[in-house]
């Protein structure tokens, strides 16, 4: 566990590189000196209180997020023996292993299609995408009017925010992992 200013300095720095901010503009800005907010990225000193909540303001984000841990660098994630929501009366099996973060604007889940199973998902909103890769069986995605046969290596991106339906017509269990990228509307 990082000292407080320490956190406090990674968090500024991540934060003002994602924006693409200059220290000028992120000064600009938030009200703080360009030297302070240098001097606390470093870590080399211990911002008060009022300051913090200055940045905090300045760059439009909650005090916490400045206080923060640090993410792990490396996250797995193991499939439950149980799902956690079914569709399509149980053949439908939907897996969450990492859920929706605000930064990557991702979640990531895993589908089982079980055999015979149809099912439609209404449209997602404006800018979501859907990538989809096939680890094991084959099945067809219907996209709107289209439908496109999938298996097992395949993979397909598409705009979520029409109406799709998954439909497995083998004997057998299909396996897809769905990345969900939430992208501005």
């Amino acid at each position: 566990m990082n000292a407080i200013h320490i956190r406090i300095g990674h968090n500024l720095q991540r934060i003002r590189k994602q924006r693409q901010l200059s220290l000028d503009k992120l000064a600009d800005i938030t009200g703080v000196s360009k030297s302070m907010l240098h001097q606390i990225e470093r870590g080399d000193t211990q911002p008060t209180v009022t300051t913090v909540w200055k940045i905090a303001t300045g760059l439009n984000i909650s005090f916490s997020s400045l206080l923060k841990e640090d993410e792990a660098v490396v996250s797995i994630a193991t499939r439950k023996e149980f799902p956690d929501v079914t569709e399509d009366n149980g053949k439908c099996k939907v897996y969450l292993l990492f859920p929706f973060d605000p930064q990557t604007r991702m979640e990531i889940f895993t589908l089982v299609l079980r055999p015979t199973c149809n099912y439609i998902s209404s449209p997602h909103n404006d800018g979501v995408q859907e990538y989809i890769t096939v680890v094991s069986g084959s099945f067809r995605l219907q996209i709107s009017d289209e439908s496109f046969a999938l298996q097992e290596g395949q993979a397909i991106r598409f705009a979520g925010n029409v109406q799709h339906q998954y439909i497995n017509n083998s004997d057998e269990d299909v396996t897809i992992q769905v990345v969900m990228y939430y992208g501005e509307s």
